[in-house]
């Protein structure tokens, strides 16, 4: 007999309300399992705050609303009831990033005693309505298998999934890796499932056992290098991340024109030399030589952002 599980979407959202209606009424048509959605608004800008809550009153059922503080509040004095509300929103009055943010939801998911949590950014397309049944029946098919991931296309028709790790001569000579442009996507098979060593951030499934044994997301990276912190977060808790060819989603993400290249790689920059001190287990002269290499690129871009101003 086949076991029916509960299962938790969070949808982190920071101004992209149209997106966030978009994926919220697929999510709402998803079937063979005992869904519920958590919508986490992370500080959005006033007007996106005000449209959402507009919006909430076309759901049949009435969805908690209430800020950060008033959810945890009746968590932490055990006031929430689990059998009242099938979809949340919480709204966050500081934005402290992608895991901080995520963080917000998962725990909520955790305290209503979910299996497993799909963590999707408010531009992924569902169009499969089982698509969430048949990425947990992958997930929990192994015991090891922590993490899942589908096949994921972008609007260009590329595939976002898998991933590796850059090595550490690629990460050093990064001007050489420009020239390149060696990518980081790995080939897969077309209709096995296997074991991956990363997968993309926009929409991934995780066993909240296992969410909760390391105490959910990092919350000391802002932006980036949430990918390679959990595959290490994974590897060291002797679990695998598993990758399924024959379910797919599509990742609607469209680049803005008024995105800051420079300033997003001084994130990237900082996020990624956390990685790599926590989590990399580089020696102590690797990570000397990448900081160097990272000083001189952040330098470069440094210079960039005087220029144009």
């Amino acid at each position: 007999m086949e076991i029916q599980r509960c299962m938790a979407i969070i949808l982190l959202n920071y101004n992209s309300e149209e997106d966030l209606f978009v994926c919220t009424k697929q999510i709402n048509k998803q079937v063979g399992v005992d869904l519920i959605t958590i919508v986490v608004d992370n500080a959005s800008c006033s007007k996106c705050v005000k449209n959402i809550k507009t919006w909430e009153n076309i759901f049949e059922e009435k969805p908690y609303s209430g800020s950060k503080k008033e959810l945890f509040d009746l968590i932490e004095n055990n006031k929430l009831d689990g059998n009242t509300f099938s979809t949340f929103f919480i709204y966050n009055d500081e934005n402290k990033g992608y895991s901080a943010g995520n963080n917000i939801g998962i725990k909520l998911a955790d305290y209503l005693g979910v299996d497993a949590v799909l963590i999707a950014n408010p531009d992924m397309r569902f169009e499969n309505e089982k698509y969430i049944y048949e990425l947990s029946k992958v997930l929990f098919s192994n015991q090891k298998y922590f993490i899942a991931a589908s096949r994921i296309i972008g609007l260009d028709g590329k595939d976002q999934n898998p991933w590796r790790e850059a090595e550490f001569t690629e990460e050093l000579l990064w001007p050489l890796w420009l020239v390149w442009k060696k990518s980081y996507a790995i080939d897969y098979p077309k209709d096995n499932i296997v074991t991956v060593p990363k997968v993309c951030g926009c929409c991934f499934m995780a066993k909240m056992d296992f969410l909760r044994e390391i105490g959910y997301f990092d919350e000391n990276t802002f932006l980036y290098s949430e990918e390679p912190i959990l595959s290490a977060q994974v590897k060291e808790k002797q679990g695998a991340i598993v990758f399924t060819p024959v379910i797919e989603a599509i990742h609607a993400h469209k680049k803005s024109e008024k995105e800051n290249s420079s300033k997003r790689m001084l994130l990237f920059i900082k996020s990624r030399k956390y990685y790599l001190k926590k989590y990399s287990g580089y020696n102590r002269i690797k990570l000397l030589i990448l900081n160097l290499s990272y000083a001189v690129l952040a330098l470069l871009h440094k210079i960039k952002i005087g220029v144009n101003r």
